[in-house]
């Protein structure tokens, strides 16, 4: 049965993940535990209980960044098997290649919801290091095939504006990679997650906090994008496909035989194929027949 609505899947990520953060930043702000201005998006979602709700949508939304990014890669594998151009190889070597990268920044998302960073900092550290690296790594990827792929996938527009949050990703992600080190080796207070102006090393806080929260709402934007391109696709359940060791076909002589036909069931499987019984007695009895269910017994 055909799975419509798949654009639902990017949009849904659109909507979760600002949503969760500004959730968890309100109820920080309101229980203290924030300073209102400028605060990492880890430090909203750090104490109790706002880190119970930080942890729980954010692993639901990195399962969703997961999917989306999968029917990504299908979108565009289906595409260039069904359009052969001269770039159809590279884009699709490049594609796979995406699809990793997509599905290392889900990954790094998961790690950031479930490792707090007062409690297991490092870890933490190296989810958010995963979540906007691989997610910037897979932007520029995707942004290199959106204007290779014009007319076929996406508009001229549509691969400009991707190029646009890739580049503004990459400014802000090195900025709030070598900002926010240089502000907590400045820093003297006693909670980072509740920096003051006094507690030193301001000026740079304030630059990384807000280059990481200009990169998150740019992947999100970014994320967006694929809605229009997924909206007119749907998706097919998976086929359950039966692998056969050992078949016997009754013939209409009353004599069994198995070993030609097993061969090209084998030989069918391995090509993804369906079986052809009519194939298989043909070969066994060196005759067609009719693939009724009353010629052919299977034991």
């Amino acid at each position: 049965m055909p799975l419509g609505s798949v654009h639902l899947l990017p949009l849904s990520v659109f909507i979760l993940l600002p949503g969760t953060f500004i959730v968890t930043y309100v109820i920080a702000i309101l229980l203290g535990h924030v300073e209102v201005y400028f605060p990492y998006i880890s430090d909203t979602g750090t104490h109790t209980p706002e880190s119970c709700i930080f942890s729980q949508a954010l692993n639901i939304v990195s399962f969703l960044v997961a999917l989306t990014v999968y029917v990504r890669y299908k979108q565009i594998e289906q595409y260039y098997r069904d359009h052969l151009s001269p770039l159809s190889s590279r884009i699709l070597s490049k594609n796979i290649v995406s699809l990793w990268f997509g599905w290392g920044s889900a990954f790094g998302l998961s790690v950031v919801a479930n490792f707090q960073e007062s409690n297991v900092f490092r870890v933490h550290m190296v989810g958010a290091m995963m979540a906007f690296g691989f997610g910037n790594l897979y932007s520029w990827l995707q942004t290199i095939m959106s204007f290779q792929m014009i007319p076929i996938v996406n508009t001229i527009c549509v691969a400009r504006f991707r190029l646009c949050l890739s580049m503004i990703m990459t400014c802000t992600f090195f900025m709030s990679s070598i900002c926010g080190p240089m502000a907590f080796k400045q820093f003297n207070g006693k909670d980072p997650t509740n920096w003051h102006y006094e507690d030193g090393g301001w000026p740079l806080h304030v630059v990384s906090t807000i280059a990481e929260w200009t990169s998150a709402m740019c992947l999100d934007f970014y994320i967006l994008t694929f809605v229009r391109e997924m909206h007119s696709i749907s998706l097919s359940s998976p086929r359950v496909m039966f692998v056969i060791d050992s078949l016997s076909v009754q013939t209409p002589d009353n004599s069994y035989t198995n070993d030609d036909t097993v061969e090209i069931i084998r030989s069918s499987t391995r090509r993804g194929q369906t079986p052809n019984l009519d194939q298989s007695l043909q070969v066994s009895v060196g005759r067609q027949f009719t693939s009724s269910a009353s010629q052919v017994i299977i034991h």
